[in-house]
């Protein structure tokens, strides 16, 4: 049935534009404009505001008129025998936009429910309506309503109102959603881009770069043997035994280097990689300087000390399993060793935590 059909009268058709338009001027904090609009254009004073994955799960809740104890009852005891849940209707969204309990059942059946006698009745509710939102094949939120019994039953007039309003609303929400994301990754940017000694690389899920500050291309061509961009990136993402399925620390060349895949919150739609770049606060000391070891020399010891393997010295720094041995030879001869273990023993008693 459509909005003419229900013949809205004016004063509805001028409320809806109303509420639509300071909607549109607030976009960028829709949720928490929309059900205080909705309490003074409508009167649905009692409702709960959710996001919504693709699943039908609901989180981050937020109450208008409806008291906290409410919503701690209903996300502890009693969101799976809510009769409007959308994980039970999944099927029929988003053509549905609007349901209402007796859309899904009798109402005596729902009076004798638990549901109604241990939460609602509690709590001195009866009805109860639920509008989905949704755009670009994706929902945005969720809207549960509630009234009292003597506030009377939801009509086909307010599911009406909501079908007229939802298109727009759920636009709007995305818009909202779009402006978060945008925001979240700006101040990040811009934290990193204040950290000068700090390497931010963002890149797509096809691993082009989108953003990288000066420090990250300055420090991923010293990281990278080959001092080229694209050989760095192909080395953290390609590399034999990499799994960077979550977030992972990788140590290349005297550097951290931490990424960060795209189920971290931060990240966009757009960015779906984050490389993290910092350098090891590993430095030589009185002792690596007095013995003269070079820079590679001291980065063996660095992991020598941590018990890493030959093999694990030579993939991390990109070089030889025999020109570890090479360094090695003379890092004992320096230091006036000829074991590890004898080796191992002057790092741990001789270099401290610095190593």
């Amino acid at each position: 049935m459509t909005a003419l059909q229900m013949n809205l009268s004016s004063a509805d058709y001028e409320k809806i534009t109303r509420l639509i338009h300071t909607l549109s001027m607030s976009f960028k904090k829709g949720t928490t404009e929309l059900q205080h609009l909705l309490s003074e254009y409508f009167g649905y004073h009692s409702s709960i505001f959710w996001r919504i994955d693709q699943n039908g799960n609901l989180s981050h809740p937020i109450n208008h008129h409806i008291s906290d104890k409410f919503l701690e009852n209903y996300v502890g005891h009693f969101q799976n025998q809510d009769y409007l849940h959308p994980r039970q209707h999944l099927h029929r969204f988003p053509n549905e936009i609007v349901l209402r309990l007796e859309d899904v059942t009798e109402l005596k059946e729902y009076e004798a429910s638990d549901y109604y006698k241990e939460f609602m009745k509690q709590h001195k509710y009866y009805h109860e309506m639920v509008v989905t939102f949704h755009s670009r094949n994706q929902f945005n939120g969720v809207l549960g309503i509630a009234k009292t019994k003597s506030q009377g039953a939801f009509t086909e007039k307010d599911r009406t109102i909501f079908r007229t309003l939802a298109p727009i609303i759920s636009n709007l929400l995305h818009l909202e959603s779009a402006y978060e994301e945008q925001r979240k990754e700006k101040e990040m940017l811009e934290a990193f881009a204040d950290k000068n000694h700090t390497g931010l690389i963002l890149l797509d899920q096809q691993y082009q770069v989108i953003y990288m500050n000066q420090s990250a291309f300055r420090m991923s061509k010293e990281a990278s043997t080959a001092k080229n961009l694209d050989r760095f990136i192909e080395s953290l993402f390609f590399r034999a035994g990499n799994n960077l399925a979550g977030s992972s620390v990788l140590h290349l060349q005297g550097y951290t280097i931490k990424v960060i895949a795209h189920h971290e919150p931060f990240l966009s739609k757009e960015s779906r990689f984050a490389v993290i770049i910092e350098k090891e606060e590993n430095q030589p000391n009185v002792m690596t300087v007095d013995h003269q070891l070079t820079k590679r020399e001291h980065e063996i010891c660095c992991y020598l000390k941590k018990g890493w393997t030959y093999k694990q010295i030579s993939e991390t720094l990109f070089i030889s399993v025999h020109t570890v041995n090479k360094h090695i030879k003379n890092i004992y001869r320096k230091m006036d060793v000829n074991s590890r273990a004898a080796l191992q023993a002057k790092l741990l008693n001789g270099l401290g935590e610095s190593v």
